[in-house]
């Protein structure tokens, strides 16, 4: 019975659709509810002792696994005779002995929901707790707390009660501690528990004369009350004091230590920064807390007080210029204490070789707070820095104790003896923190030559370390190469030049595939790949294709190996050009392709190159290698589901290149008739063809081009769980993709309108100009205050208003990742080109300057380095969806039919499949979108029905266009706004659509009642398409994929009609 009544507890209340479906009774489920509870009542009344035991069991079992804000099957709107209940329960409260009463009061509790207005039971409640059983009293505490928990007049009045309870001589201790847990579940105002002694009178109890177990439940006490934010005050001075004080008593042990400092942090936070006020004895006394613990390494206690301090000295505004030294040197010396307490973490760690993860979880919580520290406070990032290689250099000496440091690269040992293996996470763990620690001070600003300098010789230190592996050397080596972060400085010699790197990483390539095995490998190559190193990627991917026996693991590394040789070409351009390099090994590896005629060199009119540049052959061999790579992937394929994420992030890069080579070719057209023709007007008859194909071409590529833009962000939103930096990758080839689209559809519109409409006319001019509207405007989110002055500068070039800059969606939020900066400054570069461009009278000469611009743009995309995103490498089933849509009459989901003339009613149905364990479906909300059209028309022969299996929604040529069709109504809904549905069409096409939203169940289903208006449609079989997203509990939008084609459905026509 328990999990029968929990699992109507967590479902929601069912409506039309999964009656229809499912061919049930409306109501039915409920009646059959209230008969169980009523027998369970019954059940109680009649029983014994041990009968009521069990019910009572049975209630507080549902209690406790019930959704807070699902009120479950014992909602008063659920519960259709709770008098009946109550008064069978109450009867034997009035009639039974204490044992009986205490069960009925706890059913009371159980039942709060619709018991807590009775004013019987209220009176029942408070008058047990003057009860001379203890047994009782407990129970009617028990039923209280749950009272208070949704009645903020009851918890009023209990808590003086409470009080009393707490205060009186004559109650035992153990009521006295149940009392006070019921107490921190009162929920009220400050002022009420104030007005109810509830804090003062728990600080009362913190001294001497009272035993540690009653400290420790105040404490407690303490912790919850403020940790729930019921007494959130500004001015908590003589809390804080008494807290301090006692963590100065000398038998106070490490734990209790640690909770008094949780209910500290607590007490301090809802403090607003303003207003925040310390006298200096007592940061000293934190101070002394610290520096006292550190024969602890582990101490909770220690690292509490550092949390504590840390938070202090990042809440407080414009500390430097604070006059008390105290305050001044807190950030300084709290890095100095994170460092020491580090160090102490380590070591025994290393000596002792013991795997602790509590060690490990302290470690990453330190340096969180390091980071935390020097996000605030930029100035103090080379302290931060210093810390670190302190640790490290503390931790290579003692794990290299007895291991001499090697004098060059090639004795490095990369077999790492298992003892070691600590170290390595260890170094690994402070990787990550410089990665985060880099870009934040890259945002703001803060990085310099001194501070580059630290950090190439911690990243020399760490290669020199004699047991190092060879990812974490790859780690490490590649941590400066080619990052935004080192553009403009100045370098003392070659070697401290993060370009030098790479060549280092190539000369261990060899020995990291001999040496090592395969699966270390493959981590240096998918990483390498991450960073952008396709050169090195590419090397390591093609000797560990001659490695694998398995098949399926041997298509991986060649579409790996093909995708990341298509990178590399685009890399060589952007490589120093002396001594030994990746150049020179790249010019061992060939293209696998069959050579054929990229050139066109039978037309001599398109013979050359541009810029003295074959940038077209490398452009087409590019995408050969891509496609390559996506046709290995879908030939290895054993689901149509399989490598979803990779196929289509494939499918979108294979599709720039592809653009880009075919607007390459129609620019080379254009610059040739310009060359040959100063005049546009005289141009010849079949010239002016050409150059009219050829602008054609280059407002569909620039079409094409924003489509792919907005696919980059689809492609992002439709991965729950996806990193941060992948989607960071997405957004950058995303906006690249924008910033083409900007530049080819800006110049040629241009250049047509000073030619005066010679080569194109209005209307294909003004699909031109909204083009470039739309481009500038998504550009203007993910630019600087700065570039934006630029854009509205452009837009008012086109005469329009600021009101078209209205603010973009959340979800569609721009992240460009400190690596990709270079995206950004190519994005920057296109703004100025066309403001220039702007400025340019002549006909002539502005042509040939939008050539050039449009052309340079071509050239600077090429030597842009794209990474592959992270998520790439995870090949496990996606969050998806699939429906199940049925019609009034039908019964299995496949025959759904209507009359012509006539709406049609369907009970939709949508499964969540391949949700993620740790994601919280219930506090998500589902929404879906129907449409439907004339010219979806299903030829006679074809299935009918669902197609189960077989369905990729990522092919489908509209899913970007139902994707922001569906976003703006959702949208709309989170503001409140009711969207109208109108149905439309073009021409002799019809359109209808609707749109539902609904709360997934425990089951990860969600079911909804809609109707379509196919009234004007033509007898025949139709399909309907559908898609759907969901918003989860932090408000993120997520695109769900469909996994199921929509059904097909027939309209009949009608009898009469056929007479």
């Amino acid at each position: 019975m328990e999990p029968r009544l929990r699992q109507w507890s967590r479902e929601p209340e069912s409506g039309i659709a999964p009656y229809a479906m499912f061919e049930l009774v409306p109501g039915e489920e409920r009646l059959f509810a209230n008969a169980i509870l009523l027998r369970l009542a019954e059940a109680f009344r009649v029983g014994d002792l041990e009968t009521r035991i069990s019910v009572v069991r049975v209630f507080l079992s549902e209690r406790k696994h019930r959704d807070k804000k699902r009120k479950g099957l014992l909602s008063e709107a659920r519960v259709a005779n709770h008098l009946e209940l109550l008064n069978r329960v109450k009867s034997v409260f009035d009639s039974g002995d204490f044992n009986s009463r205490a069960l009925a009061l706890v059913l009371f509790g159980c039942w709060a929901d619709f018991v807590e207005d009775n004013a019987q039971i209220r009176y029942l409640v408070f008058s047990s707790l003057v009860s001379s059983h203890d047994c009782e009293v407990n129970a009617s505490l028990f039923a209280t707390g749950c009272f208070c928990e949704i009645s903020d007049d009851f918890a009023s009045i209990s808590v003086e009660m409470l009080f009393n309870i707490m205060n009186s001589s004559s109650v035992s201790l153990h009521v006295k501690l149940v009392a006070a847990r019921v107490l921190a579940k009162c929920k009220s105002s400050y002022s009420v528990a104030h007005k109810a002694y509830k804090v003062d009178f728990l600080i009362s109890f913190l001294n001497r004369e009272r035993t540690l177990h009653v400290q420790e439940t105040v404490i407690k006490c303490l912790h919850y009350l403020f940790g729930k934010g019921l007494c959130e005050h500004p001015d908590n001075s003589g809390i804080i004091h008494q807290l301090l004080s006692v963590m100065e008593e000398p038998e106070i042990s490490l734990a209790m230590q640690y909770k008094v400092l949780k209910v500290l942090h607590k007490v301090l936070l809802p403090i607003p920064p303003s207003v925040l006020h310390m006298e200096p004895h007592e940061f000293f006394k934190l101070l002394n807390v610290v520096e006292n613990t550190s024969q602890y390494p582990a101490s909770r206690k220690s690292c509490m007080a550092i949390c504590i301090l840390a938070d202090l000295c990042c809440r407080m505004e414009n500390i430097a210029d604070m006059d008390n030294a105290v305050f001044c040197s807190l950030p300084s010396r709290v890095i100095s204490l994170i460092k020491d307490h580090i160090k102490l973490l380590v070591r025994p760690l290393l000596e002792g070789c013991q795997n602790d993860l509590k060690i490990y979880q302290d470690l990453q919580g330190l340096l969180k707070i390091l980071l935390t520290i020097v996000e605030r406070h930029p100035y103090l990032g080379s302290l931060g820095f210093d810390g670190i290689k302190d640790v490290i250099e503390s931790l290579v000496a003692v794990a290299s104790a007895d291991h001499p440091v090697p004098s060059t690269l090639v004795a490095v040992n990369f077999k790492v003896v298992k003892q070691n293996s600590f170290s390595l996470k260890i170094l690994q763990k402070l990787y990550r923190f410089l990665v985060i620690c880099l870009e934040n001070l890259y945002i703001t600003s803060a990085i310099n030559t001194e501070l580059l300098s630290k950090v190439n010789i911690l990243v020399e230190l760490v290669c020199q370390y004699s047991l190092i592996d060879c990812y974490t050397y790859t780690l490490y080596r590649l941590l400066l190469h080619s990052h935004p972060i080192c553009d403009g400085l100045v370098f003392e010699n070659n070697e401290t030049h993060p370009a030098s790197c790479v060549i280092k990483c190539t000369m261990f390539v060899n020995k990291v595939l001999t040496e090592t095995n395969g699966w270390i490998a493959y981590k240096v190559g998918t990483h390498a790949a991450c960073q952008g190193e396709w050169l090195l990627a590419t090397n390591i991917f093609r000797m560990l294709i001659t490695k694998v026996k398995s098949a399926s693991c041997c298509s991986w590394l060649k579409a790996l190996f093909q995708y990341a040789h298509s990178e590399g070409k685009f890399q060589l351009h952007s490589l120093p050009k002396q001594g030994t390099t990746s150049m020179e090994l790249m010019e061992t590896i060939k293209f696998p392709l069959t050579s054929f005629d990229y050139m066109h060199d039978k037309c001599p009119r398109l013979a050359g190159n541009i810029n003295g540049c074959n940038y077209y052959d490398e452009l087409s061999q590019s995408h050969m290698a891509v496609s390559s790579s996506l046709k290995i992937l879908e030939a290895s394929l054993t689901s149509s589901q399989a490598f979803c994420f990779q196929r289509w992030f494939l499918s979108l890069r294979a599709r720039v290149l592809e653009n880009l080579v075919d607007m390459l070719k129609a620019l080379r057209e254009i610059s040739l008739n310009v060359d040959q023709n100063t005049n546009p007007v005289v141009i010849e008859s079949s010239d002016k063809l050409r150059c009219l194909k050829s602008y054609e071409d280059i407002t569909e590529i620039s079409l094409k081009l924003f489509r792919l833009a907005e696919e980059f962000d689809l492609l992002r939103a439709s991965f729950i769980g996806i990193d941060s930096e992948s989607s960071a990758v997405l957004a950058a080839h995303g906006l690249s993709c924008s910033v083409l689209a900007v530049a080819a559809a800006f110049g040629v519109f241009n250049i047509d309108r000073h030619s005066h409409r010679v080569f194109i006319g209005d209307k294909i001019s003004c699909n031109l100009q909204a083009l470039t509207i739309q481009n500038l405007r998504r550009l203007f989110w993910c630019v600087d205050q700065g570039d934006r002055a630029s854009l509205s500068l452009l837009l008012n070039y086109f005469c329009l208003n600021g009101s078209c800059l209205s603010s973009r969606p959340s979800c569609e939020t721009w992240n460009i990742s400190y690596k990709d900066r270079k995206v950004l400054d190519f994005c920057r570069y296109v703004i100025s080109g066309v403001v220039c461009l702007c400025d340019k009278k002549s006909a002539s000469q502005f042509t040939k300057k939008a050539l050039s611009l449009i052309f340079n743009t071509l050239i600077k995309w090429m030597h842009l380095r794209f990474r592959i995103p992270k998520y790439f490498f995870k090949v496990r089933p996606f969050f998806g969806s699939e429906i199940f849509v049925h019609d009034e009459n039908s019964r299995n989901g496949v025959d759904i039919s209507v009359l012509q003339g006539s709406h049609l009613t369907l009970n939709i149905c949508v499964q969540l499949k391949n949700v993620p364990a740790n994601f919280l479906v219930k506090s998500s909300k589902l929404y879906c979108m129907l449409i439907c059209s004339t010219s979806f028309h299903v030829p006679r022969g074809q299935p009918i029905g669902h197609l189960q299996s077989g369905y990729e929604a990522w092919k489908d040529d509209e899913i970007v266009e139902l994707n922001q069709k569906l976003l703006c109504h959702v949208l709309d809904s989170m503001a409140g706004k009711r969207r109208v549905i109108h149905n439309r069409g073009h021409g002799n096409t019809r359109v209808v659509e609707t749109f539902v939203d609904f709360r997934p169940n425990e089951k990860e289903q969600g079911f909804a009642h809609c109707s379509l208006d196919v009234s004007d449609f033509p007898e025949g079989s139709y399909r309907i398409k559908w898609h759907s997203c969901l918003v989860d509990s932090q408000g993120s939008y997520w695109n769900l994929l469909p996994l199921n084609s929509g059904p097909v459905f027939i309209i009949k026509p009608r009898v009469d009609s056929i007479h």
